[in-house]
């Protein structure tokens, strides 16, 4: 690990333990039907923040963030782990996008925060956050896309490349790791109904590209490109390259993101 991120872990932990001190936060398990989500939320004021993690993440992966953004907004920040993920069950007959979406409405339903949205997504959380998006329009007022996850770029052939790459190891994530098999099993579903819901998309977008994404060869290109070309698609979207980034730009460059959440939350708070 780089001494950089392992000192944005550090100043993650201590911001965490500091946030839990100075506000008030819920960490709570909601019943969706079949199984149960767990959100940790740290309340505050105004629209509400709601963090889409990447796949495999659990909603920890935010806290860093999220305690720069309280001391900054004072607004309510919602994290959850995704089911199958982090303390969140796991219901084996119903995964996929929609189910896990379907499952998050309830959760949010039942907190009180289903009427209005920020959100904050990374990586495939983008590609969940156009899904949820189209499924209640007008919900999301503004959204910051961080190397995330596009249908120029996850298209069938590509997430059949995806689902390859993993074949040896699916017996293993079965047994050891459910959320995850789940996940990649349903890949070429969620790349399929996020570019269905991708038109859809209208809110405000401040999408932040990686400097080096994570993959080899043209596949950096490609993701590269195919983020700007999502930021391009409706008048109401801006590009920014993180640079000397990786995946994790959240982790690398925190103050960036941060800014960038403060800047744009802030211009559709009120809307």
């Amino acid at each position: 690990m780089k001494l950089k991120t392992i000192l944005t872990c550090i100043y993650a932990f201590v911001c965490a333990g500091f946030v839990k001190a100075q506000a008030q936060v819920l960490d709570t398990m909601v019943n969706t039907g079949t199984y149960s989500l767990h959100f940790h939320i740290i309340k505050g004021k105004g629209l509400p923040i709601l963090f889409e993690s990447g796949g495999g993440d659990g909603g920890a992966v935010w806290d860093g963030i999220t305690a720069m953004l309280h001391k900054n907004l004072n607004a309510t920040l919602i994290t959850y782990d995704r089911p199958g993920f982090g303390k969140s069950g796991l219901d084996t007959n119903k995964v996929g996008v929609i189910n896990d979406i379907e499952g998050l409405e309830v959760g949010l339903k039942k907190l009180g925060f289903d009427k209005r949205l920020f959100m904050v997504a990374h990586s495939l959380g983008g590609s969940y956050t156009m899904v949820f998006s189209a499924r209640h329009p007008g919900l999301i007022k503004g959204a910051i896309f961080i190397d995330t996850s596009t249908p120029c770029y996850v298209t069938p052939q590509k997430s059949q490349e995806v689902l390859a790459s993993y074949a040896t190891k699916m017996d293993s994530f079965k047994r050891e790791l459910p959320g995850v098999y789940y996940l990649l099993k349903s890949y070429a579903e969620t790349g399929l109904r996020a570019a269905e819901a991708a038109p859809k998309a209208k809110m405000p977008i401040t999408v932040i590209g990686s400097d080096v994404p994570p993959f080899k060869s043209s596949d950096n290109l490609a993701w590269k490109n195919c983020l700007k070309l999502f930021a391009t698609e409706r008048y109401n979207r801006k590009y920014i390259l993180a640079k000397n980034t990786h995946h994790y730009v959240f982790l690398d460059n925190p103050q960036l993101v941060a800014d960038e959440i403060v800047t744009l939350y802030r211009k559709v708070q009120t809307r």
